[in-house]
This record gives C-alpha cells, structure tokens and sequence, in this order.
C-alpha cells in the first residue's frame, strides 16, 4: 500500500458491530478517529495470524498456529484527516441489505455512476444529434405563417422530446436490469458463490480460493457500521481453473478519495497470492464509463486484453474491456 507511516498487525479482539439505524449511520459520517484499518486477510486452515513489523524500517513476517479462524487487522497511521475507521473484512450475512444497497449506488443513483457517467455521454451521440436537430426544425415551424406547417413543428417537438425522454430511460433501465440481474446470480447468495461459510464463532471463514471483502466504516462508540466498498474473487465461475476473477468492485460515492479501492485490491491480491500457484492470473471487466477504475487497475498492473461491444437494445450500446494480470507480479 501507499503512503506514509508504521505498520503493525494485530488480531481483532472482537466482531464488528452493525447499524442499528438510520440515525446512527448519519452520525457515523462525524466520527473521526485517528487510524484507517484493513482487515488484509483471515488466518487459513493450517497456517494461523501472520504479523508484519516495521520498527527498523524493514518488514518481517511470522506464522503463529494458534486463533486460526480470527481475521488479522492491518493498521495504518493516517496522514490527512479521516472520518471514521475504515475496515476490509470478509463478507458477513449481516452485510447484505448494505452490499444490495451499494451496488445500486454506486451503478445507477449516485453522481459518478456508471449510468449518469452514460447518460451525460448520450448527450453528444447521434441519437441526440437527431433529437436536437428535430427540436430545431420543429421551432422553426413555428415562425411559419402556415398553420399545417406549424403542428407539424408542435409533432416533430413532441416526437423528439419523446425520442429523448425514451433513449435516457433505456440507459437508466439497462443498469437498473443489471443491478436486478445481479442480485439474482452471485449476489443472491454471497456465502456459497464466493466459498465462505460461518465458522464456529458465528464469523465468515473461508472454504475455497474464493473470497468476498467489504469495506466497513465502524464506530463502536456509537455501534454502528456502515459497508462503503466491496470486492468479491469468483473462482468457480471462471473456464480456467487457474484464474480468478475480480467482480463487484463498488466504492460508495460519498467515501471517494480515502484510498478503499487501494485496500480493497490489496486484499484481494494478498488472499490470490497465498493460493498461488493455483491462481496464476486474475482477470476482470469493467466499462468505458468507469474511468476512475479503469485507472486503478492499471496502477496494479492489470492490462486490457481484449474488448467487445455490448448492444443495450436499438438505441444504446458500451464497450467492456478485459483486463488480466499475473498474480505472481
């Protein structure tokens, strides 16, 4: 990770708390503690917490056998003011109405959604070059002393303002259909898409390759806890049995610029690493409307490897890239 500042690790002491209510989740927005921390990974089966140090300025690591099923915390002294703690840990049950809630967000509602993003770019397409030279013609008519010529102007108006009014809502519709889409597939059930079942301390643990993280926003004085980012690994549902695929990376609107991409791919690359060399590479896909990911996964390395045209009915279409890296990079 970037930045400034001392490391350490240390087990969670105790499970993260969950909003009571609405209330609680705008106070959260206040709260300011001192450190940002993320959760980088749980402790496998057969080899237990791995601490890191950095006191000389160098890093060491050691396995420890023991509280194998307690997630590791990595903490990071913050260099610019933050409003609350923010976590990465694997994916808990009680996430999901959040995790539903912030892909909704973060795709269709919130200011630099993939959708409005889509929606300010038909503004200048060729549908609406045909709506706007419509709209034209249809006021000139109405300088014209001819009273046919000019209700053809109201009618030629009105069918633009329909054609505009049809081609913005098929945009929105098509990422709302996604969203329904998703919550029907692997988001139906996050616990078995993603090989994560409860251990016996009622906490996530992992039972495959795969893994699903959140980014949390806790404040335990309050006891609340508010999901900003997420990032799932799908492996079963990839051809090749040694690559992953990075899927639902969502970072809340209101929580940009505090680096949860960052410690959410950080996760993500820590838990392919430690399956290497089952996982050899990771592949994801993303859009020409999401250019703030686009560049963070770049910074990580991944490269486009292909792109298609993906047709949303007659009037719309976007184009998807595919980017791959080697997990051992």
């Amino acid at each position: 990770m970037s930045g400034a500042g001392s490391w350490r690790a240390c087990q969670l002491s105790g499970h993260t708390t969950e909003p009571r209510d609405s209330h609680q989740q705008r106070h959260l927005l206040s709260v300011s503690p001192p450190e940002i921390r993320s959760i980088l990974l749980s402790a496998s089966p057969d080899v237990g917490p791995i601490s890191r140090s950095s006191s000389d300025g160098k890093s060491s690591y050691m396995a420890s056998p023991r509280a194998q099923l307690h997630p590791i915390i990595m903490t990071k002294q913050a260099t610019e003011p933050s409003t609350g703690t923010i976590i990465v840990r694997q994916f808990q049950p009680r996430d999901e109405p959040q995790v539903h809630a912030l892909l909704i967000e973060g795709l269709v509602y919130g200011s630099d959604s993939p959708r409005n993003a889509a929606l300010r770019q038909s503004l200048t397409s060729r549908v609406s070059l045909v709506v706007y030279t419509g709209f034209a013609v249809g006021i000139g008519c109405f300088w014209s002393s001819d009273v046919i010529l000019r209700a053809c102007g109201v009618l030629l108006c009105l069918f633009a303002a329909a054609l505009l009014g049809y081609y913005q809502r098929s945009i929105t519709k098509m990422f709302v259909d996604y969203c329904a889409n998703a919550r029907k597939a692997d988001m139906a059930d996050i616990m078995d898409s993603y090989e994560l079942s409860l251990s016996a301390n009622g906490l996530s643990a992992q039972k495959g390759p795969g893994g699903f993280w959140v980014a949390v926003i806790e404040s335990p004085e309050h006891n609340t806890a508010e999901v900003v980012g997420t990032l799932g690994l799908d492996h079963r549902g990839t051809p090749d049995p040694a690559t992953g695929e990075l899927r639902r990376m969502i970072v809340s609107m209101r929580h940009r610029r505090r680096k949860i991409g960052t410690l959410l791919m950080d996760a993500a690359l820590e838990h392919a690493r430690r399956f290497a060399p089952l996982f050899q590479t990771l592949d994801l896909e993303t859009t020409n409307f999401q250019p703030g990911a686009r560049m963070l996964y770049e910074k990580y390395g991944f490269a486009v490897v292909s792109t298609r045209t993906m047709h949303m009915g007659p009037l719309f279409s976007m184009t998807a890239f595919r980017y791959r890296r080697k997990v051992a990079q």
